[in-house]
């Protein structure tokens, strides 16, 4: 390395000095350094793989162009920037294969070179595959089928071998993955398999092979299997039960399950389907953006097993469909951590500076950490502030900083040690986004501001949230309307300022209008979904909507009908739209909540516990802000449990409460608010009596609900008599915490208007303003965080959120009409 321990010695100590380490520590370190030195390191190595491009070829005859792809080299991206920037990947160990590179051939041999040549035992291998799924036929039997990864040449021309498909296969994949020395594999899968006729699925784009015949693998493909069974020294036989098994080396998430080929449910069902989707100027897949997003602000060292659960709740609340996998040989280790190692900082971050200007003064940020659905509404001159060690960081930490900086050179160290102790916060100001990217100059003001630099790998956390006042419900028509009914719907649609209609797959999509014929109305609305729209079929389906009478309803984005939306059969589409409006306003309602959400950012100390009260008690999930200081205190805080549940399902007739806790220095008031799923928003508002004055009758007005410094509280609490009863019908419900270190003021106001509050309790009810309370949380909660929005430059039709002032705590379950293991 050349640099010997005397002269480690000399050149750090003015650094450790300007930390405060003593000599003693200063030696500890050189010890540790020395071992480093002398230990083996562990490599992490990965291959990620996306494919958008596929040829024509690949097409069936009718397939449109909403088969195509458009989110699977966002994936790579997504995936490398946090391997590296979160994990401490090196650039050079993650090799890319995107569109034309990521032919099966390529694949395969860059897996081998790459991966297994390189990987030693104890070392990290992350494999990523994007792109179409598909399923081969290897024999007579149903048992033959097996799943397949479709490279960029997947399909073979007629001339060459009809039938004849160039897939990697299941067993292939298996095989490549047993050639690895090391056990500590990570794969995700981010394909589906079946294609039910359709790619574009309400407004998600299916991962699929548009094409329903099967294939039959290639020879190069089987000969390849040999070779590889040949270096493993294995049977097929072995590998075939191995495969059947699920015994898979390391861990492996997959956004449609391998064992989907042997279910007898209907194709593109919620169980068997990965989608990708378009956000705010991006298109990326469900899983892969719910993962890294997540992973991004993890703290501290997320394991696998709470990765993936989040993962989950975040795709289900989303769209309310798809059902990541989670499988693999140590798929069930409790204490894995994810990717099989601890993040490089232990802060967590929403994005990072990824090129900056000449003058240091602005640059271009990656915002692949930051809150979703909130990035499509993110408003320029949001702030975000560079990551620095903080006051109280301990020692300890710090010395293992320095110390692999020290590996690298000291003269990192010592920049790096400049930062940490720095007095002013480095601060920067959107002024440009264009998908995950943006663009920001500093914005810190001060003495000392002029000699402030960005740097390229530096670390932001949110700040500041801007989000404009007023915001539209994005509304999607769905494919299978008539010419005339998209006509007449957008029509309707114009006359209502808050609501904006988009193209279905192209666009992003709050909620989707759709239509289910009489001839297949549900009995049980909650489960039914509208039709499956095929180009094969427009033409039947024009000859049917002129018999059948038509109900229209309001969707997911993955086609799941929205409870108490379906109108009688027969009605025109301006009179259901008519009918749908407070449906509509209860959605943006419920957008604007969602937008607070801040769990990973809020430097406000709040926890909270979801607890199943009856038939069996039982805590089922808790959040807390990761970054204020302290930790949860008083004997009355809901510990944690050892796991928890991605989406917990509730028998309808469920009691639940909510334990929440309050550790930071000051008092926080808290507002609770729940989607449930009916569809309505569902408030919880506490009467209190107020003292008579001469000639006055005693009045009841509504209370803010404050927690004190140190304290947890029930909502709702166990000395009132009010239960919080899970209703049906089936379907999600959620449920928001929001806190502030100021009173909820006009938030009250509105309630109070709408619920007419009476005696000394505590209510849950429906208000028929959810739109009005929804914005009243938002004001008082601008007013709370006080930004001076005259320096920054915020117009006034926007708000502004310091993340020091409130912290939204999020809750999502599924109702259930019995009891069921989580999803």
């Amino acid at each position: 390395m050349g640099l010997k321990r005397r002269a480690f010695l000399q050149q750090a100590s003015l650094t450790l000095a300007a930390l405060g380490m003593s000599e003693a520590g200063l030696l500890r370190l050189s010890d540790r350094y020395s071992r480093v030195l002398a230990a083996p390191t562990t490599r992490k190595l990965a291959l990620l793989v996306g494919i958008n491009q596929y040829p024509d070829s690949m097409f069936h005859r009718t397939a449109t162009r909403s088969s195509a792809l458009a989110g699977c080299v966002t994936d790579v991206e997504l995936q490398r920037e946090l391997l590296i920037h979160r994990f401490g990947f090196s650039d050079r160990d993650i090799l890319t294969l995107s569109d034309r590179q990521a032919t099966r051939q390529a694949i395969e041999s860059a897996f081998l070179e790459h991966l297994t040549e390189q990987a030693r035992p104890g070392d990290v291998v992350v494999f990523h595959f994007s792109g179409y799924g598909s399923r081969v036929q290897l024999g007579g039997a149903a048992e033959a089928l097996q799943s397949s990864l479709v490279p960029v040449d997947g399909v073979l021309s007629s001339d060459d071998a009809e039938g004849v498909v160039n897939d990697l296969l299941e067993e292939t994949l298996l095989l490549l993955l047993r050639s690895l020395a090391t056990d500590r594999v990570t794969t995700i899968l981010d394909t589906s398999y079946l294609y039910p006729g359709s790619s574009l699925q309400g407004n998600l784009r299916l991962r699929a092979r548009p094409k329903p015949k099967l294939g039959k693998p290639g020879p190069e493909e089987l000969a390849f299997q040999d070779q590889l069974l040949s270096r493993i020294q294995a049977s097929r036989e072995q590998v075939g039960v191995q495969r059947r098994s699920r015994q898979i080396p390391g861990v492996v998430l997959a956004a449609a399950s391998l064992d989907e080929l042997a279910s007898s449910t209907i194709p593109g069902s919620a169980q068997e389907s990965a989608f990708e989707t378009q956000w705010g100027g991006f298109s990326a897949g469900l899983l892969t953006y719910a993962l890294t997003q997540y992973l991004w602000s993890a703290a501290p060292a997320p394991t696998i097993q709470v990765s993936f659960n989040r993962a989950t709740a975040s795709v289900a609340q989303w769209v309310g469909k798809e059902q990541p996998t989670l499988m693999g040989l140590q798929s069930r280790s409790q204490a894995l951590l994810t990717y099989y190692t601890a993040p490089s900082d232990r802060l967590g971050a929403q994005g990072i500076v990824i090129s900056v200007d000449e003058d240091s003064r602005s640059g271009q940020l990656w915002l692949g950490g930051l809150f979703n659905p909130g990035l499509e509404a993110y408003g320029l001159n949001s702030v975000l502030s560079v990551v620095s060690l903080p006051n109280n960081t301990d020692l300890a930490a710090t010395s293992s900083n320095i110390e692999s900086n020290a590996i690298a050179g000291i003269s990192e160290t010592a920049n790096a040690s400049e930062t940490a102790i720095t007095t002013q916060p480095l601060q920067v100001q959107i002024y440009a986004r264009n998908g995950l990217t943006a663009k920001a100059r500093i914005s810190t003001v001060g003495e000392a501001a002029a000699s402030l630099k960005l740097q390229v790998g530096q670390l932001l956390q949110e700040t500041i949230r801007v989000i404009p006042r007023h915001l539209n419900l994005a509304i999607a028509l769905d494919p299978t309307l008539e010419r005339i009914e998209r006509v007449d719907a957008t029509s309707a649609f114009s006359a209502s300022p808050y609501i904006t209609v988009v193209t279905a797959g192209e666009q992003p999509a709050d909620t989707l209008l759709g239509r289910v014929s009489e001839a297949v109305r549900p009995t049980t609305v909650a489960t039914a979904t509208a039709e499956v729209a095929t180009t094969e079929a427009s033409s039947s389906r024009s000859n049917e909507s002129s018999v059948t009478p038509r109900s229209y309803g309001l969707f997911s984005a993955s086609r799941e009908l929205i409870p108490n939306s379906l109108g009688e059969g027969g009605e025109a589409v301006k009179s259901a739209i008519q009918r749908l409006l407070p449906h509509l306003k209860t959605r943006l309602a419920a957008k604007f909540l969602r937008l607070t959400a801040n769990e990973a950012s809020s430097h406000l100390g709040v926890k909270a516990a979801l607890e199943l009260v009856t038939p069996e008690p039982a805590i089922l999930l808790t959040r807390s802000t990761l970054r204020a200081n302290g930790t949860p205190s008083g004997s009355r805080v809901t510990p944690t449990p050892p796991t928890e549940l991605g989406v917990p399902t509730l028998p309808m007739g469920s009691q639940i409460r909510y334990q929440v806790s309050n550790y930071s220095d000051r008092p926080i008031y808290f507002v609770a608010v729940s989607l449930d799923s009916s569809g309505s928003l569902i408030a919880l508002y506490s009467s209190q009596a107020t003292t008579p004055t001469e000639g006055s009758e005693t009045k009841s007005s509504l209370k803010q609900e404050a927690i004190a410094p140190g304290e947890t509280l029930s909502v709702p609490q166990v000395k009132n008599s009010l239960q919080w009863i899970v209703r049906g019908p089936a379907g999600f419900a959620e449920t928001h915490l929001i806190f502030s270190d100021a009173p909820f003021t006009q938030t009250l106001a509105v309630l109070e208007a709408a619920m007419r509050p009476m005696g000394e309790v505590q209510r849950l009810g429906a208000p028929a303003n959810p739109l009005e309370i929804a914005e009243a949380i938002w004001q008082d909660l601008h007013q709370a965080s006080a930004v001076p929005t005259q320096t920054l430059s915020i117009p006034t039709d926007m708000w502004a959120l310091d993340v020091r002032h409130w912290a939204t705590l999020s809750f999502l379950y599924q109702v259930v009409e019995k009891p069921n293991k989580q999803l």
